[in-house]
């Protein structure tokens, strides 16, 4: 099913190009902003119960089309207006209201523009901003989460060079074969054939690249079916980060099994009980009776839902220890104790030597709590030199009250006074209709 929702996507994505073009082709041609119009209200309700939906995925190329299309339209209106204030008169072929119109002009080209913006600057687009936060990272989401950011960066590669060739071909063909004077049958092929057929062979592509996907998975048994999922036995995985002063109990030479790697560092208290959900008491017990060591101070991390399974969910908490790692010699479990600071240095350095999740982990816990001490809650720098860069200690860990489940200070690390034109962007935020401390909500 992520398979066909990944190709489904696409395919509605890439069809609304075509229906756009051969509507305008079919209707009359001031009709053509009303059906683009009508068409970003289709791909704007798919995102809307998408992220309403208890099985939602990322939408990223959904809302890249939704942009192409709704910027298309902005340009073919604008561009009108200009010409009835007799500022400038552009050829009748852009111009909705002359015949003949040929709308690939301006949204094959906006359609290459925005899929461009979106490859580059994939992990600003809102969509995928809102399914991080339902779902945690790539790393956070398994196997599956790999493939499918994977996938989409194909996507998205897949629709900057198909619509930049398509762009070359119709603007060629525009400035240097095309007569104004009568259409032929060769016009209408180069302008509006050309790119439904492009768009059409693209899905099909897509169709054997998802059903070889699925066969490979399927081989390798990684599939599981919707009846075997209701069956799924509930399991709560728990994630202990054992901390003493400064130092993290740590095992240096760990699988990651998501990444299949070996020899990398990790927390080695890592458990999980078949239930759905485990009292703060009972969660207690189990890492004293991990560490062998008792009167240590638990405190919650955070949790998710593994992504696709509900009735499985990774539950993270720190369990400080107090006085010296010398009064710790054994733990019951192999590792070693290591320095916070080496830590964050092989994070800086060299973060693939860190087990994924750990490496999530790490990277939540120092954005939440830096960007607290650097932002208030609507944005604004507390400390106005903006060279100053915060450090993160392990006190400051146990010391925070901060509710790190709380995706909040997520947001605000995307979004603050240093992003360019914030006031600006903070103003039409606003103007829509989204409260300054809702913008930062899930």
């Amino acid at each position: 099913m992520q398979l066909y929702y990944l190709w489904r996507n696409l395919a509605i994505s890439l069809l609304c190009v075509a229906v756009i073009m051969g509507g305008s082709h079919l209707l009359p041609y001031y009709m053509a902003p009303v059906l683009s119009l009508f068409i970003c209200g289709v791909l704007y309700t798919m995102i809307w119960n998408n992220n309403v939906s208890e099985n939602s995925n990322c939408m990223v190329v959904v809302e890249t089309m939704f942009y192409s299309i709704l910027i298309y339209t902005f340009i073919s209106i604008i561009l009108v207006v200009i010409q009835i204030l007799d500022l400038y008169h552009f050829p009748n072929e852009i111009i909705f209201f002359n015949h003949p119109y040929l709308p690939s002009l301006i949204l094959v080209p906006t359609t290459f523009l925005v899929s461009l913006y979106s490859l580059v600057f994939k992990k600003s687009m809102p969509a995928y901003r809102q399914f991080k936060s339902l779902y945690g990272g790539v790393r956070e989401r398994g196997y599956f989460g790999m493939v499918s950011n994977r996938e989409t960066d194909i996507q998205l590669k897949n629709m900057v060079g198909l619509f930049a060739l398509l762009s070359v071909i119709i603007w060629y063909y525009y400035l240097y074969e095309y007569v104004n004077i009568n259409q032929n049958a060769r016009d209408w092929y180069v302008f509006l054939w050309i790119v439904v057929i492009a768009v059409m062979l693209d899905e099909i592509y897509f169709i054997i690249r998802y059903y070889n996907l699925y066969l490979d998975l399927e081989e390798h048994n990684e599939i599981i079916t919707p009846e075997e999922l209701r069956d799924v036995t509930a399991h709560t995985y728990l994630r202990f980060y054992v901390i003493c002063g400064e130092y993290v109990y740590i095992k240096k030479d760990a699988f990651d099994r998501l990444n299949q790697k070996e020899g990398v560092f990790d927390t080695p208290f890592i458990t999980k009980r078949t239930v759905n959900g485990i009292p703060t008491t009972e969660v207690k017990n189990i890492i004293e009776r991990m560490t062998g060591q008792k009167g240590g101070e638990l405190k919650f991390f955070f949790g998710r839902h593994l992504a696709g399974v509900d009735k499985h969910s990774l539950l993270r908490y720190f369990y400080f220890l107090d006085g010296d790692i010398s009064d710790y010699p054994d733990m019951n479990e192999e590792g070693e104790w290591v320095h916070f600071d080496d830590i964050k240095r092989i994070y800086n350095v060299a973060p693939m030597k860190i087990a994924t999740n750990a490496l999530s982990d790490l990277s939540r816990l120092s954005t939440i709590i830096l960007t607290e001490r650097t932002y208030d809650e609507e944005g604004y720098r507390k400390n106005k030199i903006k060279s100053y860069k915060g450090t993160l200690t392990l006190a400051d860990v146990r010391k925070s009250q901060l509710d790190l489940q709380d995706d909040k200070w997520l947001y605000i690390a995307d979004f603050n006074s240093d992003t360019k034109f914030f006031k600006l962007k903070k103003f039409l935020r606003e103007a829509s209709g989204k409260k300054s401390k809702s913008t930062y909500q899930k």
